[in-house]
């Protein structure tokens, strides 16, 4: 009983945001459209019970004019079925709809805001694929909810409706064996009611084991599908360097793991479709067994054995609905706990205080940077790198070195407060931004503009200085193309996409401009060049940069060279003054 709490608990928390949101009394209503087509459904079918029994009276009485009669009553209960089908299904997708659009821009905008995206690795690694869960399970979550959210509505009202019906006909059927009525006031129903009682029972013993297989599944098949996307997102140095071998067995393992999973999966519930099939079989027969001595004897015409049958059914049906939805009821369970197991990941990444994370972030009191005794360190606490305190005034440019290891990165990424692990303090320009800008740049889906002006959106940046930009960065010849859509990343040569990092900067004007080995794909006189650019047209900007001295130092005023060394054994980091 307390997972079942627990569970509805879990549901109603990722549910009823969306019913309080904006769009509120739009989904309330579309919900209250849903309920209604719902009963509408479960009405026609009571009446079409209550129609059998006058109908078989008729043709068991060969009563001419009320089998007439009948039919012309059926075809308008016909009517109402289309309609009542017709409006449950419009209301429901409808809902689905707009109740996807809510939650997956909802679950973006947490995901993909003060990079969530990012830190979450830091704080949770369990919480894998969390792109194919806002693209995957969100779907399945609002079908699966939907569907059985309205078995359930139709279970209980036709449970209900149904077992008043039964109720009634308990009385005038009595139920001889040896020569004894053996009936009492509802038996049928309390009879429907055990049958379906211990087939329920039966189900979920054999059946519960599917909720954590289910979990599973969907964490394996997400697994495999990441793994495929990144291969295509990576075919260029894959078979540059021929690496498909090694690509073959990562597959290979990740599908197994999702096949074993899926074989285990298929067991249970090839056992659980086979009881269901037996149990549906036998209540095809169970009711007519029950009532048919009352039949054969007299007790009750054709049609009170036709109406008693199809309501045990219904009661009985209504009563087990569980067990035909059983293994949908897994699958739900399961999408739930991952829908909430992320939503508590991104409470976390709010809340994850790190005992090793002491960098602080502060406003300065002008427009400079200033770094304090800063030292970077790993998640196991050991130091990777330490900047000694410096103060950047606007304009100012500095040049990280050193040889690979030494921590230039770790220390970027500290400056652009992706990092926090480790000690000291980091003063931020007020009222600028900082813009990191990675030796790879990334390239957005859509357009060259928005490719251009990430992260600026582009409707943001009018055209003139977006073509100034362009034109400055050396991407002139590209003016041309700004609304084509393609793949960016591949179209455009290695220099070109480092021209589009200097063009972003332009456009962006930040405070700090942090530069991980921005110019390595151009020649030397063309990186300088870009260099001097940057300083012409943001003359206020603090360049920092991680590059090879022999071409970045005539291009920043100071210098600091990580040594690499343990930091138990080395000084401070030496920092060299360079002419401008």
């Amino acid at each position: 009983m307390d997972r079942v709490i627990v569970a509805l608990r879990t549901f109603l928390t990722l549910a009823l945001p969306y019913f309080r949101s904006e769009d509120r009394w739009r989904a309330r209503a579309l919900l209250a459209g849903v309920i209604g087509a719902e009963l509408g459904l479960v009405y026609v079918a009571v009446t079409v019970i209550q129609w059998n029994a006058r109908f078989f009276n008729a043709l068991e009485a060969r009563d001419w004019n009320g089998f007439t009669r009948e039919l012309f009553v059926f075809g308008l209960i016909t009517l109402g079925a289309i309609v009542s089908t017709a409006c449950q299904y419009y209301f429901g997708q409808t809902l689905q709809i707009r109740w996807r659009r809510w939650l997956t821009e909802r679950y973006v905008a947490i995901w993909m805001a003060q990079g969530r995206h990012y830190r979450i690795r830091f704080v949770d690694n369990t919480v894998d694929n969390i792109h194919l869960r806002i693209a995957n399970d969100v779907l399945l979550f609002l079908q699966r909810t939907h569907e059985l959210g309205t078995g359930l509505l139709n279970s209980v009202v036709a449970l209900l409706s149904f077992a008043i019906i039964l109720w009634g006909l308990s009385a005038a059927t009595p139920l001889p064996l040896f020569g004894v009525d053996l009936s009492f006031p509802g038996y049928l129903v309390f009879t429907a009611l055990a049958y379906a009682g211990i087939g329920t029972l039966v189900a979920h013993l054999i059946g519960w084991r599917l909720i954590p297989i289910q979990f599973n599944q969907q964490r394996f098949e997400s697994d495999f599908r990441f793994a495929i996307a990144r291969v295509t997102d990576n075919a260029e140095p894959v078979a540059l360097m021929g690496g498909e071998a090694v690509e073959r067995a990562e597959l290979r393992t990740r599908f197994w793991r999702l096949v074993r999973n899926w074989t285990a999966l298929v067991q249970r519930q090839t056992r659980l479709i086979g009881f269901t099939a037996g149990y549906g079989h036998v209540s095809t027969v169970f009711p007519i067994l029950v009532v048919s001595p009352a039949y054969l004897t007299g007790a009750i015409t054709l049609g009170a054995l036709i109406q008693a049958h199809l309501a045990f059914q219904r009661v009985e049906g209504a009563f087990a609905f569980c067990i035909g939805a059983y293994p949908k009821i897994a699958e739900w369970k399961a999408i739930v706990d991952r829908l909430a197991q992320f939503e508590a990941a991104m409470q976390v990444v709010d809340s994850y205080r790190d005992p090793l994370a002491n960098i602080a972030f502060v406003p300065a009191s002008d427009a400079g940077l200033a770094v304090d005794d800063l030292v970077v360190r790993l998640p196991s606490g050991e130091p990777i790198a330490s900047v000694p305190s410096i103060s950047l005034a606007p304009g100012d440019g500095l040049l990280v070195s050193g040889p690979s290891g030494s921590g230039k990165s770790s220390v970027f990424r500290a400056l652009a407060g992706l990092w926090p692990l480790g000690d000291g303090t980091i003063r931020l320009p007020a009222g600028g931004g900082v813009l990191a800008l990675p030796q790879r740049p990334y390239f957005p889906l859509g357009t060259l503009r928005q490719a251009l002006t990430y992260p600026t959106l582009a409707e943001q940046v009018d055209d003139t200085a977006l073509l100034e930009a362009m034109a400055a960065a050396g991407l002139g010849h590209l003016s041309g193309r700004l609304d084509e859509e393609a793949e960016w990343g591949t179209v455009l040569s290695g220099g070109e996409q480092q021209r589009v990092a200097f063009a972003r900067a332009l456009i962006a004007r930040p405070a700090v401009v942090l530069l991980d080995e921005a110019v390595t794909t151009l020649e030397e006189a063309d990186g300088a060049a870009l260099y001097r650019m940057m300083a012409q047209h943001l003359p206020g900007t603090i360049l920092i940069s991680i590059g090879r001295p022999a071409l970045l130092s005539v291009q920043h005023r100071r210098t600091i060279v990580l040594d690499g060394a343990p930091a138990s054994s080395r000084g401070a980091p030496q920092r060299v003054a360079v002419p401008a």
